[in-house]
């Protein structure tokens, strides 16, 4: 999934650390591109938070395009890494892109 660098630009201005955090189920309530909610039977969620995430070398930098996308980037690697865990599979090699996608099924 394509990340926003939100999260990233906080960080890196104010010191403040990042918790990565992992979630699964509530794709079960509801479903992408749904309106239609699922609560019954009742379904099971899951939440899963993980060490900060270490950009302490990018503090020092100047907060530029290129310093967001390298912060966003551990930020989504270390939630990869424990949505992968949890759920004992291999995360794609590429995260989704779902612009890119749109693209690709556009152009056929």
């Amino acid at each position: 999934m394509t990340a926003k660098t939100g999260a990233a630009r906080i960080a890196l201005m104010t010191g403040a650390p990042v918790i990565p955090a992992a979630q699964w189920g509530p794709q079960e309530v509801l479903a992408p591109y749904s309106k239609r909610l699922r609560l019954f039977p009742r379904k099971t969620m899951h939440v899963w938070a993980g060490p900060a995430v270490d950009l302490d070398d990018l503090r020092s930098q100047p907060v530029t395009a290129a310093t967001l996308r390298e912060a966003t980037e551990r930020i989504m690697l270390a939630i990869t890494k424990i949505l992968a865990e949890q759920r004992g599979e291999t995360p794609p090699a590429q995260p989704l892109d779902r612009r890119i996608a749109l693209q690709k099924k556009a152009d056929s």
